[in-house]
């Protein structure tokens, strides 16, 4: 387990690169019916119909996207009953950074029956 300011630290990395790929942050409301599916650590808009869910996990191997499934199934299992269950007019996307040892982030698309490999980030 990491420390809270190591935690923090790594969200704000995350939020930086959230604005790098065109996204503006938003903080995640708890009183909203969707938090009860899962806690999101952030989300971003982009226009008006395009939400980008995001859960943050360090992860301590090497990352593939076979070991982030294995490793982060409990964050796939909630993001998959989130887009199976928002009723919503918009376009919900949802993923999983897994952080790396090294500091990389790597960014998984989670859809209902796949994980994919978006983007890598390295400092």
């Amino acid at each position: 387990m990491i420390s809270k300011r190591a935690f923090h630290a790594a969200k704000n990395r995350c939020c930086r690169l959230l604005v790098s790929r065109g996204y503006a942050p938003v903080v995640p409301v708890a009183d909203h019916p969707l938090s009860g599916f899962t806690k999101l650590h952030l989300i971003g808009l982009k226009g008006t119909y395009e939400a980008l869910c995001i859960r943050i996990r360090h992860v301590e191997g090497a990352v593939s996207p076979e070991y982030v499934e294995y490793a982060c199934r409990f964050e796939c299992c909630q993001l998959r009953s989130l887009l199976e269950k928002y009723p919503g007019d918009i376009f919900l996307r949802c993923e999983v950074w897994a952080i790396s040892p090294t500091g990389g982030i790597h960014c998984y698309e989670i859809t209902a029956d796949s994980l994919t490999e978006v983007a890598a980030y390295v400092r």
